[in-house]
């Protein structure tokens, strides 16, 4: 399954309907479950009891099942999450589908054997972060490490690294970004954080908040029109 900002004739246009849905996603859907679990809760409650049926958290937990964690599955990080993870496969896509058609919409079919090495080239972008920056310096001279947002680029790309490959929890190439989320007494439920940053890898989730994930896609947002606005000026 790919981003749809395939379908769209201009990339950006597809960018911004996606990210924009992933924005209104993490702020509708989580306090909607919320209500449907409070409604479920208040309706058990009220419920006429012969004594047998058990405590209201048992009977809710029963009704509720395994999907979804006997009623207490933390499903609006599960969204924040995924929202992350897909804003930046999208993001990746924009910049992938931005650069093939600004710089390699050319009619190579009397040129089969480039024609072979452009598409293998062009498909490791879907895979390579580092071969689609690369291709931006080769091609049109854009230097995505210099825009203004390379350190939102690079904080949304780690954080989504971390999120897919380390269960979400704190990596040593998350923390080293600038903008990197370090947790406050709060987020780890009273205990004190660990004086260093190695206390956190491998060991304590990243704390996902709304603001967070907002902020995240907001600004991948914000770096897909800096990128746009560097290549028109080449």
């Amino acid at each position: 399954m790919y981003p749809e900002v395939r379908v769209y004739a201009d990339p950006f246009e597809g960018l911004t309907v996606q990210l924009t849905e992933l924005r209104g996603l993490i702020k509708i859907v989580p306090p909607l479950i919320d209500a449907d679990r409070e409604r479920r809760w208040t309706e058990i409650g009220e419920r006429p009891s012969d004594g047998e049926d058990g405590e209201v958290i048992e009977v809710y937990g029963a009704e509720a099942g395994s999907e979804e964690g006997w009623g207490f599955a933390d499903f609006g990080r599960t969204i924040r999450v995924a929202a992350v993870v897909f804003a930046w496969a999208v993001f990746q896509d924009y910049l992938a589908r931005e650069l093939k058609k600004r710089y390699l919409s050319y009619d190579l079919s009397e040129a089969p054997a480039l024609a072979v090495l452009v598409k293998d080239d062009v498909r490791n972008w879907d895979r390579r972060f580092d071969q689609i920056k690369k291709r931006y310096r080769d091609f049109g001279g854009v230097a995505l490490d210099k825009l203004p947002s390379w350190d939102h680029i690079l904080h949304a790309q780690e954080l989504r690294n971390a999120l897919v490959h380390n269960q979400g929890q704190y990596t040593r190439k998350y923390l080293e970004t600038k903008l990197a989320y370090r947790p406050t007494k709060d987020d780890l439920h009273g205990f004190t954080p660990p004086g260093t940053d190695a206390g956190l890898i491998d060991h304590e989730v990243i704390p996902l908040s709304l603001t967070l994930a907002d902020a995240v896609i907001t600004q991948l947002l914000a770096a897909a029109t800096e990128v746009r606005e560097a290549i028109d000026r080449t």
